[in-house]
């Protein structure tokens, strides 16, 4: 199927794994994904991928359908990116709902500025963050905080740890709206999906005995055969103490018996990205995620 676009180009459906396959040796390994096979089944049958023709030439390649763009790449020799994304604009503005915003995700930092020419605002900057395990030594925490094993009894107090934890300033990193319930859901799905033994004993919560409360929690799940530090978070009135800090080193020793690496989202500008590059994550590339505005 071909889709002719203007300025001579057009979009032409790609076959799935062919697809995967030159967006990988094209665009950065910005997830730190450890094998080719994983890098290229992130591509399922059904996506709507298309390679980007020009005079008859295969130039790049892109993911997109009404109101959605992602999976932007170009290949060699073909570097006008400033027109491919005017001509994409054109085209998701004549075939999306003008009621609602258009989104266009995973857009790399050498990309941004096209987008930011043509009226693209961006709305968050995330990237992915990766480190060995190791067996690390604890820092000594306040008296009367101790770090304790995770138990599926906590769901409620980490639930509501976690909504005070990313509420007001802090939302910064919260991927969806911040509320008791989405926590909640969140914490079941996480219960019902993580059986591990590893990754339990490498989670952790963390009590002020004196008031018997939860203070702090570190979540280890896995994600693409790798563990992920999928939630860390601490009580804004405890912060500055050393908790995080020790539950990611608690994490990172745990980790160790199974696993030679972990990975964490991190929301740029939230000040956990200071702490995870303290204690040797390595950041890898921005993921810029825009919008545009509804049109009247």
């Amino acid at each position: 199927m071909m889709e002719q676009l203007d300025s001579g180009l057009s979009l032409m459906k790609a076959p799935t794994r062919d697809f995967a396959i030159h967006y990988t040796t094209y665009r950065e390994n910005v997830f730190f994904r450890q094998t080719w096979e994983r890098r290229i089944a992130i591509f399922e049958d059904g996506i709507p991928c298309y390679w980007l023709i020009h005079e008859g030439k295969r130039i790049g390649g892109v993911c997109v359908e009404p109101n959605l763009l992602w999976a932007l790449y170009l290949e060699p020799p073909f570097t006008d990116m400033h027109r491919v994304v005017g001509v994409l604009k054109r085209y998701l503005m004549k075939v999306s709902n003008k009621d609602e915003p258009i989104e266009v995700i995973g857009i790399l930092p050498y990309q941004e500025e096209y987008f930011l020419r043509l009226g693209f605002k961006p709305v968050e900057k995330r990237r992915i963050m990766i480190r060995p395990t190791e067996r690390l030594q604890l820092c000594k925490l306040p008296d009367g905080i101790v770090i304790e094993p995770l138990k599926v009894d906590h769901l409620e107090e980490i639930a509501l740890l976690s909504f005070n934890a990313y509420s007001g300033v802090d939302c910064i990193g919260m991927p969806v709206m911040n509320t008791i319930e989405q926590q909640r859901a969140d914490l079941e799905f996480y219960f019902e999906h993580t059986n591990d033994e590893l990754l339990r004993k490498s989670s952790s919560v963390v009590f002020d005995k004196g008031k018997g409360k939860m203070v702090g929690v570190c979540l280890v799940s896995m994600w693409e055969d790798l563990p992920l530090i999928a939630n860390v978070a601490v009580d804004p009135d405890y912060r500055g103490n050393g908790i995080a800090n020790n539950l990611l080193k608690k994490s990172l020793t745990m980790l160790k018996e199974q696993h030679e690496v972990v990975r964490l989202f991190v929301t740029v500008g939230n000040a956990a990205e200071s702490l995870y590059y303290d204690l040797g994550f390595l950041p890898g590339l921005e993921q810029i995620t825009f919008v545009l505005p509804v049109r009247q």
